[in-house]
């Protein structure tokens, strides 16, 4: 695990997208196509606003999501609005994209679409919340336990979270460590703490302790106040 932190939401901001741009061109590069997994939630729209803007092939760059919330797409709580009015915008246009929500009356045919793409992100972005959850992994979900097990084959499950609104749709932890890369993003200083915290050992209290304590998939943590 690397650690990444920046005095600024500028310097982040700059090294946390010269970051993905330098995995996305290498993977064109190497086989002509990439894929990026992304988060949604207010905090990446920065960072979606900037990569739009960048110069790369991205008709080669197919862009997925790492979870959703069940609602329509065209929802202001749905991750692909989100991806769609701040990422695949500008020159990102061309990507290639695809969303969770394939049925809006029907979570699990959702599912079962979502889990037939088998593509392997070149790099899947994560956060993190104030309760310790990463994807839409959620402490005391009772669909927690599938979402962590290392066994599982299905990549995408319907999570049920305790507090938070809305249904979800989820990368299940096996699916995110068979991404090349991972990137996790927090800031503030109670995030910090919670990231201490759950960095120390795999907890299901943090669900993301389970990628930062892992040594199958390279992780880079970017932190800023």
């Amino acid at each position: 695990m690397m650690w990444h932190a920046f005095e600024s939401n500028a310097a982040y901001l700059a090294a946390l997208s010269a970051k993905i741009i330098g995995v996305l061109h290498t993977a064109l590069d190497n086989r002509g196509e990439a894929c990026l997994a992304v988060s949604g939630g207010h905090s990446p729209i920065a960072l979606f606003e900037a990569l739009s803007q960048e110069d790369i092939a991205w008709a080669g760059v197919h862009v997925r999501l790492v979870d959703e919330r069940f609602v329509p797409p065209a929802s202001a709580d749905s991750n692909e609005h989100l991806v769609r009015a701040h990422l695949l915008q500008g020159r990102a246009r061309a990507a290639e994209f695809t969303g969770l929500v394939s049925d809006s009356a029907n979570i699990e045919r959702s599912v079962q679409q979502a889990n037939l793409d088998a593509r392997r992100p070149d790099l899947a972005i994560l956060g993190m919340g104030d309760d310790g959850h990463t994807a839409s992994l959620f402490p005391r979900a009772r669909q927690l336990a599938e979402g962590l097990d290392r066994h599982r084959s299905s990549r995408y499950l319907h999570v049920t979270p305790p507090t938070a609104p809305h249904e979800r749709i989820s990368m299940t932890l096996p699916a995110l460590l068979g991404a090349r890369q991972l990137i996790l993003t927090i800031s503030g200083a109670q995030k910090r703490t919670i990231f201490e915290t759950a960095r120390r050992a795999a907890n299901p209290d943090y669900p993301v302790s389970y990628v930062l304590n892992q040594d199958i998939t390279p992780i880079d943590v970017y932190w800023h106040p």
